[in-house]
C-alpha cells in the first residue's frame, strides 16, 4: 500500500494504492490518522485500492472517529466496486462519508 498526499484548499487528499489490509493497516493507520488528529479535514482517494479487509476497515472508521472527535472530517471516494461491496456489507457506509468523486469529496467534508 502507498499513500501520497496533497494540499486541496484547507483539505488533504490522501492517494491511497494496494491492499489496505492486515499487512498493511498499522502503516496505513500512522500515515491516515496523523492530520485527523489535529483536526484536519480528509478525503481519501480509493480509486487504486484493489482490496479492503476487516483490518482496513478498522482504518478508516478509525479515521472517521478520530476526524469527528477532533473536529475534523474525513470522505472517501472512487471505491472499485469490490471494495464499495465491503463497506455496504459491513454497513461501513452508514458511517463514513462515501461519494462518487472528488469534488463531491471535497464538497462533504468542507460545507
Amino acid at each position: 500500500m502507498d499513500v501520497t498526499t496533497e494540499v486541496h484548499g484547507d483539505a488533504l487528499i490522501h492517494r491511497v494504492s494496494g491492499r489496505l489490509d492486515t499487512g498493511t493497516a498499522a502503516n496505513a493507520e500512522s500515515k491516515l490518522t496523523a492530520e485527523v488528529r489535529q483536526g484536519r479535514r480528509v478525503v481519501l482517494d480509493m480509486t487504486q485500492v484493489a482490496y479492503v479487509s476487516s483490518a482496513g476497515l478498522r482504518v478508516v472508521l478509525m479515521a472517521a472517529k478520530l476526524a469527528k472527535a477532533n473536529g475534523g472530517a474525513v470522505s472517501l471516494f472512487g471505491l472499485q466496486p469490490m471494495v464499495r461491496e465491503v463497506f455496504t456489507m459491513s454497513g461501513f457506509d452508514k458511517v463514513v462519508t462515501i461519494r462518487d468523486d472528488e469534488a463531491a469529496a471535497l464538497a462533504a467534508i468542507t460545507s
